[in-house]
């Protein structure tokens, strides 16, 4: 029985001692887990900073398109639709408000050359005034030196006085005769060559016709 039990406890000895194939399947495997556990420790540096589900210090978050904004934003509606239409007027009215701004701009600046325009015109009016005012006392005092001058004239001998207005042009003693009394400006063209007494005469008659005509 002993030697029969030996027997049987090598030969169980013998079948688990592994063989050649055995020792190579061994190796195979604890090759691929060691190949395995490299490369799991090789995926933290493999993956870069905030690709993972907790962003690293100072690394930009990763934006989803789409992400946090309604739907649709970004398109254009559709044509026709309530919001197509709704743009539109919106744009209408900013138009019309630009075009409004810019007619009360040109109002404003329409008053302010209506203004200067205004006061130019009233400037142009009292210069205007003012000139002929300024004319009135130039034919005023014309008429009284013509008047004085004419006193002057009539005081003087008629002979005297007939050399000096042969001088004259005929309209100019015209003036002067006719401010005289009729006796002393007929003595005077008396006096005168002939023909500048005809040509003062006729000057004379002229006015006086001129005058009862206005009258």
């Amino acid at each position: 029985m002993s030697g029969a039990g030996a027997t049987g406890g090598r030969a169980r000895r013998a079948a688990w001692q592994p063989g050649a194939l055995g020792v190579l399947a061994i190796c195979f495997c604890a090759s691929a887990v060691l190949r395995a556990g490299e490369t799991i420790a090789a995926l933290p540096e493999a993956i870069p900073a905030g690709a993972s589900g907790v962003a690293g210090a100072g690394a930009e978050p990763v934006v989803v398109p789409g992400a946090g904004a309604g739907a649709g934003e970004g398109t254009a509606p559709a044509p026709g639709s309530p919001l197509a239409v709704a743009a539109e007027l919106r744009e209408r009215a900013e138009r019309l408000a630009e075009r409004e701004a810019a007619l009360e701009d040109r109002m404003v600046l329409l008053e302010a050359v209506e203004q200067r325009v205004r006061a130019a015109i009233d400037e142009l009016k009292e210069q205007e005034a003012a000139l002929k005012q300024t004319a009135a006392l130039v034919d005023g005092a014309a008429e009284r030196d013509v008047r004085k001058l004419a006193e002057m004239y009539q005081q003087m001998k008629s002979k005297q006085a007939a050399l000096i207005f042969n001088e004259m042009e005929p309209a100019f003693a015209a003036g002067f005769l006719a401010e005289m009394r009729s006796d002393a400006a007929a003595a005077i063209l008396a006096n005168m060559e002939a023909e500048k007494a005809y040509a003062i005469t006729l000057l004379l008659a002229g006015r006086n016709l001129a005058s009862g005509a206005a009258e």
